[in-house]
């Protein structure tokens, strides 16, 4: 007898036992009812004599009721089926069976162990599965489910499922992927299709071959690269970096490639930037360097932030100069821009592994708002895109914005913008006596409530101002 076939019987086994022995508990408990009943006109000492004899006639009607249900349970789940399985399945589900035809098939599908996945009668999930998709899956990919555990996950697999990307049967590509690879990644990140038309693609992106670099479903590293940049880079690419044809790799064999490359296309030569300083893009290092000599060490002409304001004028209305953002010891200009290029217009760096070196109260608070809501809808918030609502050290502002809070604001909002609570310098918070702008009810780190409020918009946070 196959193991399958064992298995259905001792489920089959288990099943009608605990259906008969509710129907035995029923039985005993009228059998209680009627002899209790009908010993109840006896007298009292009478009772008190036979007690013991009624408990013991009480037992055992129930041990041979008990001991028969049994034996006729076991014969009743030992009664074989029409067909086994999955031939019993393939004949209501014809098109199913037609699927193993196809190039790659799911190990226990292909073996047709259909109640691995699927209940036989009833259940509560769409398509008779056991369990809700991802979880299903995670049974047997054990891997899969580990790696979950490491800090950057996928979006793909943190709001979806797995079937979203996998098919459950089978399928034309390998994973059981429900498209090629590149098509497949293209449906959630669009936008990487458009830079396919740059002078210069990357062979692997140009291929379509994601995880060559790039984890499915989570990483420890950031853009779920395999591993550190400098590391996957190096399994294709020694360094070979040069300036005016002199090899500095000894100066960048240790830096992060991605500081100065594109992973996936650029209009530059050697994949740099896409954006980033035109002295650097067009090779024309020495505007801001001394001549280079190979195994020497590279030296700007001017040091700090007094060479990016050789070029950058210094605008008191668009900089601050004694801001501490721009201190010396922080780095100054390079504490948020990249001395190079970057992926950004404005040469920042990624502002989460910066803001949050400081501010790691906000980062905690965020994280707490994170999981009482589940989701949050505010993009900035949700990507780590400080720069998006913070200019440190360009705006004079209050929280560094780049204008007052109700513009900044309406950038995005515009919709709720219109139909929004009174706003703006005539219209004062009774509290303390500021104009009522955005953030006097919303908390975008701190919130309390749906829509991102400091308070319960049902009625709490209306009393805060409205007293009476």
């Amino acid at each position: 007898m196959s193991s399958t076939v064992r298995s259905q019987k001792v489920t089959a086994r288990c099943a009608m036992n605990k259906r008969k022995f509710t129907e035995l508990r029923r039985f005993i408990r009228f059998l209680q009812i009627a002899l209790l009943t009908r010993f109840a006109g006896f007298r009292k000492v009478k009772n008190q004599v036979n007690k013991v004899t009624r408990a013991s006639l009480l037992n055992g009607i129930f041990i041979f009721v008990f001991v028969f249900t049994l034996i006729s349970g076991v014969a009743y789940a030992e009664s074989p089926m029409k067909e086994n399985i999955p031939g019993m399945c393939y004949k209501c589900h014809p098109k199913v069976k037609d699927e193993l035809l196809q190039q790659q098939v799911h190990f226990p599908f292909r073996e047709g162990k259909c109640t691995a996945c699927h209940d036989s009668h009833a259940g509560n999930m769409k398509g008779l599965v056991k369990e809700e998709i991802s979880t299903l899956c995670l049974i047997c990919h054990e891997k899969v489910k580990k790696s979950l555990d490491k800090r950057f996950v996928h979006n793909a697999i943190r709001k979806g499922v797995c079937t979203d990307c996998h098919y459950a049967h089978s399928g034309e590509y390998p994973k059981l992927l429900v498209k090629n690879q590149k098509d497949l990644c293209w449906n959630c990140h669009e936008a990487l299709s458009q830079r396919l038309k740059n002078a210069h693609v990357h062979v692997p992106f140009n291929e379509g071959k994601c995880s060559s670099c790039h984890e499915p479903h989570a990483s420890a590293e950031e853009y779920l690269m395999l591993g550190r940049t400098t590391e996957v880079c190096k399994t294709c690419h020694a360094v070979k970096c040069t300036a005016n044809g002199i090899s500095i790799a000894r100066a960048t064999e240790k830096m992060d490639c991605i500081q100065c490359h594109s992973g996936h296309a650029s209009p530059y030569n050697g994949l740099l930037g896409p954006c980033g300083h035109k002295a650097f893009l067009e090779e024309k290092c020495e505007t801001c360097h001394n001549p280079m000599t190979a195994d020497v060490r590279i030296t700007t002409k001017i040091s700090g932030q007094s060479l990016c304001i050789s070029c950058h004028k210094l605008d008191p209305a668009k900089l601050k100069g004694d801001d501490v953002h721009i201190k010396e010891a922080k780095g100054g200009c390079t504490l948020c821009h990249n001395r190079h290029a970057s992926k950004s217009s404005k040469f920042t760096v990624k502002a989460s592994l910066v803001c949050f070196t400081c501010h790691e109260n906000t980062e905690k608070r965020t994280m707490f708002m994170e999981k009482a809501f589940k989701s949050i809808r505010c993009v900035p918030v949700r990507e780590r895109k400080c720069f998006e609502c913070h200019i440190p050290p360009h705006s004079q502002n209050s929280l560094y914005l780049p204008s007052d809070p109700i513009k900044t604001c309406a950038r995005c909002h515009v919709s709720q913008h219109k139909v929004a609570h009174p706003l703006g310098p005539d219209v004062k918070d009774p509290r303390n006596g500021q104009p009522i702008t955005c953030i006097t009810c919303h908390s975008m780190h701190s919130a309390r409530s749906e829509f991102m409020l400091s308070f319960d918009r049902k009625r709490q946070l209306c009393i805060q101002c409205h007293k009476k």
